[in-house]
């Protein structure tokens, strides 16, 4: 058989079609491109003359099959469903010219040429001959030494042993330029180089040239008359450089910071009523040394327009009145847009709350530019109710399905309701078992009437194996470990065992909790534990038992529980009390019966309600608890000892959340509790609240606070030379106020700025009598007399401070480091000279 074909190069198939006249050649064209083609040809067989036989004699027959040849790493099949010809099909030049255009624009060949071979008398054998374009072999780096190659890594998507693709490359190139400017090397260069290597493959080099980081020297404002220059950099992340800028970053210029910057102004505006504000290009200029910028953001403020006439048309629900009620913008006051946006928000979600889950609120604004008044229309378009056909669950490979159900505030079948739909996602996310945020979505159901929700989570790890050691200047050395599980077998129940030693505690728990007992909504916990604490007073409280714990639910929000305690509570030299280094028997004093040991039995009925975004570290939110306890012999004790301890115990905290301005956030906490003893020995020691310090009250030592009463001190059998001792109260009183705001992000540390105040109050009358001596008389904020001298005693009794400090949310928890300013210092008792004007204390923790 002989074959001969026919190359025809872009530049030559137009001299062909000069020059040669059959329609069948000027047919066939080629891509722009240089791309070749092989023109069907003659054969001939035995010894025959070959015959000049025409590409017509081709056209026209079917095609038998469909070859390939020079193609290694793209695979036939890869190449074939781009093709218009087929088996079977007959063989025309317009499929010829469509599926040669069809291979060239895979982007993978440098050479396509299409041959065809008759074979018998009416059919064709089409063959594609290709050479690839070279492999990539290696995607390599040079000069990269401030960017690490894992983060340049993080933004490409070229790949080795695909084949090359020089736009791709281009795009990667632009990628790592724009990760470079990101990063606040606006000076940066990045080129490419393909460098052969063996087996005809290439490398791929990026050459990177870093330079210094520019750093802004000043951003100034042009064109702003009625906002100050400090409003406008206020709102803005782009700052001049300063003395830390090397360790947090800021003053360096980040193209994507910068640009969003920009928005940030503008919406700035619009929240003041500049409704025609306009941004001009930023003025970017460089130092002649490139080491510095300076910019400058041209800004045409425009007048101030205030809200007009508000109305409503479309398909309405009830009265306008209804409607006015839920807007926060009013008629007279200034434009501001982040208001209206939150009225279209609530008035979406009223519509959405009643099922018309497809409602669409569009603000219509007329100008009065003479009067500089904005007319504001809400046209509502409600479209039809729409119902939960069904609530899918995707993701969960560990957690069964009815984990995240239960969470769920909304049931198939029930109407639309947009606030029960985020509740449901916030509930969900609050279990803490998936990757945040969790992605709910929905789509159209069976019909129109009916919708489809989808709850898509990513499972992260819930079970942790803790341990870590530091130092606080509260407890000295800790150290702590812990194994918790809080998804056990999937099935959302709690199980932890902890230890924690320091120089103040040491504490062994095993706690297991069953969010959903049987399958309903009840809570069961249950608690062992054993612990130690040295208060530092003179006693150290020791105590073995457990806790039962059952809870239900009241609202979404808010739970009502019951706990029954039995613990086995001790007291270290109850016989004695401290003063400085030496210790006086106190068995005879007034104050013995604070030192005894026992058996507590209690019930405890609490209400709790939380509202927080997020448990550990919240920003917004409410989370608020009442209590009431009652410990008796009556509930189990008894039985074990004749002498049960004996007490009612009350209060309760109320914790808000918020932000107040950017990442500022406003954390208060108040607290109250109240413990008194319905028999004369009064209430022991250890059930008493002894405060000051990093928990409760800075500014003051550690159990500082509260009553204090004078007893017999060492060698003095006559009783002149009195001591002061720290009683504790039966009522306290906290109150917390916090601001706090990220300092250095990036490694998680923050600022915070805080007033305390409270005190301990002492409401049992037996100790008032030892309120005085020869020592001296007490401070009445020392003063046991709280009943006798009410009110006047809780007014002049709390203590005072303000501080600030930082907090670091370290690898093993979170560091507290804080400095406390007493507002009412005083003087303390023995000679002990004034408390102290400054108090640095640090702890691994959270506060509230």
């Amino acid at each position: 058989m002989i074959r001969r074909r026919y190359r025809v190069a872009a530049a030559a198939l137009v001299a062909a079609c000069l020059a040669w006249v059959s329609p069948i050649l000027t047919t066939l064209t080629t891509p722009s491109t240089p791309t070749w083609l092989a023109i069907p040809s003659a054969h001939a067989q035995g010894d025959a003359t070959p015959a000049a036989t025409t590409s017509d004699d081709l056209y026209g027959r079917t095609v038998a099959r469909i070859q390939f040849r020079g193609n290694r790493k793209v695979e036939d099949d890869a190449i074939r469903v781009n093709l218009r010809a087929r088996p079977g099909a007959i063989l025309t030049p317009e499929t010829v010219r469509a599926d040669l255009r069809a291979v060239w624009g895979m982007g993978f060949f440098q050479d396509v040429v299409v041959e065809a071979e008759p074979e018998g008398d009416d059919k064709v054998v089409l063959i594609f001959a290709v050479a690839e374009k070279p492999a990539v072999r290696k995607v390599l780096l040079s000069g990269n030494d401030e960017v690490t190659r894992d983060a340049i890594n993080e933004v490409l998507d070229l790949k080795r042993d695909i084949i090359l693709d020089v736009g791709k490359v281009k795009e990667n190139r632009d990628k790592i330029r724009a990760l470079y400017v990101e990063k606040g090397f606006y000076l940066a260069s990045v080129e490419y180089e393909l460098r052969p290597a063996e087996g005809g493959e290439v490398d791929v080099w990026f050459v990177i040239q870093e330079r210094s980081k520019v750093q802004i020297r000043d951003v100034s404002f042009i064109g702003n008359e009625k906002v100050t220059d400090d409003e406008l950099r206020s709102i803005i992340t782009t700052s001049a450089g300063g003395a830390l800028s090397f360790i947090s970053d800021s003053g360096i210029f980040q193209q994507e910071t910068f640009e969003r910057d920009l928005f940030m102004i503008q919406a700035y505006y619009y929240d003041r009523g500049f409704i025609n504000v306009k941004l001009g290009s930023p003025q970017i200029r460089l130092s002649r040394d490139k080491r510095y910028m300076y910019l400058s953001i041209p800004i045409d403020e425009g007048p101030v327009f205030h809200i007009g006439d508000i109305e409503f048309e479309g398909d309405l629900i009830g009265e306008k009145a209804d409607y006015y009620e839920r807007l926060t913008v009013e008629r007279g006051e200034v434009f501001n847009r982040s208001k209206v946006g939150s009225d279209i928000n609530a008035l979406t979600n009223f519509y959405k709350d009643k099922g018309y889950a497809y409602v669409n609120v569009t603000p219509l604004t007329k100008l009065d530019l003479e009067g500089r008044i904005v007319a504001l229309t809400f046209e509502i378009e409600r479209g039809n109710k729409v119902y939960f056909e069904r609530i899918n669950v995707r993701g969960n490979s560990k957690t069964r399905d009815k984990v995240i159900r239960r969470e769920m505030k909304v049931s198939e079948g029930e109407l639309y309701s947009q606030t029960s739909l985020d509740a449901s996602r916030r509930r969900i996310e609050a279990l803490g078992f998936f990757e945040t945020p969790v992605n709910i979505s929905t789509k159209r159901g069976s019909s129109d009437e009916f919708i489809e929700v989808n709850v898509e989570v990513i499972e992260r790890p819930t079970g942790t194996f803790q341990i870590g050691a530091g130092f606080s200047s509260v407890e000295s050395f800790i150290a702590q470990a812990q194994i918790s599980q809080n998804n056990l077998f999937g099935r959302g129940q709690t199980l932890t065992l902890q230890a924690q030693l320091s120089g103040l505690r040491q504490l062994f728990l095993l706690r297991f909790v069953e969010p959903y007992l049987l399958d309903t909504n009840w809570t069961f916990a249950f608690d062992l534990f054993n612990q130690s604490r040295d208060f530092g007073t003179g006693f150290r409280r020791n105590s073995t038992g457990g806790n039962l714990t059952w809870g239900y639910p009241l609202s979404w929000e808010s739970r009502v529980f019951l706990t029954y305690k039995l613990e086995k509570v001790g007291v270290d030299e109850s016989g004695t009390i401290s003063f400085g280094q030496n210790r006086a028997p106190v068995e005879a004093e007034s104050i013995a019966n604070l030192f005894r040991d026992g058996w507590t039995s209690s019930l405890k009925a609490s209400v709790s309600y939380d509202s927080r975004n997020n448990r550990l570290f919240p920003t917004e939110g409410w989370n608020l608890n009442g209590f009431f306890e009652v410990a008796d012999g009556k509930f189990g004790s008894s039985v074990i000892t004749d002498e049960p301890n004996k007490f009612f115990r009350y209060g309760g905290f109320a914790r808000h959340y918020r932000p107040i301005w950017g990442p500022f956030i406003l954390k208060l906490n108040t607290e109250i509790g109240v413990t008194v003893n319905p028999d004369e020995e009064g209430v022991p020691i250890t059930e008493r609240y002894l405060i000051g310090g990093i928990y409760d009250v800075r500014g003051y030592r550690p159990r500082s606070l509260g009553p204090r009463v004078f007893v017999q001190g060492v060698g003095d059998p006559s009783g002149s030379d009195l001591r002061s001792f720290t009683l504790g109260g039966n009522l306290q009183i906290i109150g917390n106020a916090e601001i706090e705001f990220p300092l250095f992000e990036r490694v998680g540390i923050s600022g915070v700025v805080f007033m305390d105040v409270g005190n301990a109050f002492n409401l049992e009358s037996r100790y008032c009598a030892s309120a005085s001596g020869s020592a001296g008389s007490l401070s009445p904020k020392f003063d046991p007399c709280f009943l006798e001298q009410f009110p006047g005693s809780l007014i002049h009794g709390l203590r005072r401070s303000v501080g600030f400090g930082f907090r670091w949310f370290s690898p093993i928890g979170p560091l507290r480091f804080e400095w406390g300013i007493p507002l009412d210092r005083q003087v303390l008792p023995d000679n002990e000279g004034e408390e102290e004007s400054l108090v640095f204390e640090f702890t691994i923790g959270n506060f509230f």
